[in-house]
């Protein structure tokens, strides 16, 4: 093999230093979808005045039944979430993306999977052993009255979220942005597409990188919302969400990553922990090319143990 093939394979699969980007994953409470709760935004924007563009799956599985006082809930779901986003520098300060989310809620076929992953690590199960295998039903009551009872699988566009983002810093180590986010009510509310309201947020996304392997970046972000046709009367019209985690690159184009996720409440006068603040655990990797395309991968798993969905897998690849 002569010395251009040799090139040929470096330039394929080892990756030149760049930022440490976070899985594209939130919080995919079925009940909380809908909201604006923003997803992981870029610290490090690109210059170059062409699209960026990624598709990023989220696959989560929920199992449990939580009774508080006048409350209960029970949710035997699974969701599937294709996120495409679309974005392109204005200058060198400026970009503009899309997102648009495709949902699906209802029935599954992933309880024998997480079974077996639950007994091999001697995870808790909560409720899972004691619910019909791959059915699906979300029901909420309250004071003796049912404000929230699909048995009905449902799919569709979600919510769409436009995003400006302006690059504060960005130096070799260092990179610091700041986006503004609308997230329009596109998504049917009744089918747990959407929320029915207007969502705007504000994001301060970071990365540092510490040498040529260590890499730490987080995210914090308030969500104005607006009135949302999902249990209105108890809806905040505040939620606070961020996000801290670390990279290291482990063999070329390799890099193994964990995150941490959490958000406030977004309902009000509840006792239940599935909606109410959350966080969870993400851990996986990613393979980075010199061109710039990129694969995610990873597991999310609730730490507060059924305050979000048990388990989600996150695949995403696209031109980050």
């Amino acid at each position: 093999m002569n010395r251009l093939s040799y090139g040929t394979i470096a330039a394929l699969f080892i990756s030149s230093l760049a930022a440490a980007s976070p899985f594209p994953t939130r919080d995919q409470n079925p009940l909380l979808a809908g909201y604006g709760l923003p997803m992981p935004m870029s610290s490090r924007l690109a210059t170059v005045t062409e699209w960026q563009w990624s598709a990023d799956l989220n696959w989560a599985s929920t199992a449990l039944v939580q009774n508080e006082g006048a409350e209960s809930l029970l949710v035997d779901a699974e969701s599937r979430e294709l996120r495409l986003t679309f974005g392109r520098p204005l200058n060198d300060r400026w970009t503009v993306q899309l997102q648009l989310p495709y949902r699906h809620t209802g029935a599954g076929n992933l309880d024998n999977l997480i079974d077996s992953w639950h007994d091999f690590f001697d995870l808790p199960e909560g409720e899972r052993p004691h619910l019909p295998r791959d059915q699906f039903r979300i029901a909420y009551e309250r004071d003796g009255d049912l404000l929230i009872d699909r048995t009905a699988s449902g799919q569709g566009l979600g919510d769409i979220s436009a995003d400006m983002g302006y690059q504060w810093i960005a130096n070799d180590t260092t990179s610091v942005a700041a986006w503004a986010s609308l997230e329009l009510p596109t998504g049917d509310a009744d089918e747990l597409m959407g929320s029915g309201a207007l969502d705007a947020s504000l994001v301060m996304a970071a990365e540092h990188r510490f040498g040529d392997r260590w890499s730490a970046f987080g995210q914090l972000a308030v969500s104005f919302l607006g009135d949302g046709d999902l249990l209105p009367a108890q809806q905040r019209s505040i939620a606070w969400s961020g996000l801290a985690g670390v990279s290291v690159a482990a063999w070329r184009g390799l890099e193994f990553k964990l995150q941490f996720d959490g958000h406030s409440v977004v309902f009000d006068d509840t006792h239940l922990d599935y909606i109410g603040d959350a966080f969870i655990l993400t851990v996986g990797g990613a393979w980075k090319f010199r061109n710039c395309w990129q694969v995610d991968f990873g597991i999310s798993e609730d730490i507060v143990v059924e305050a979000s969905p048990d388990i989600v897998f996150v695949i995403g690849i696209g031109r980050r």
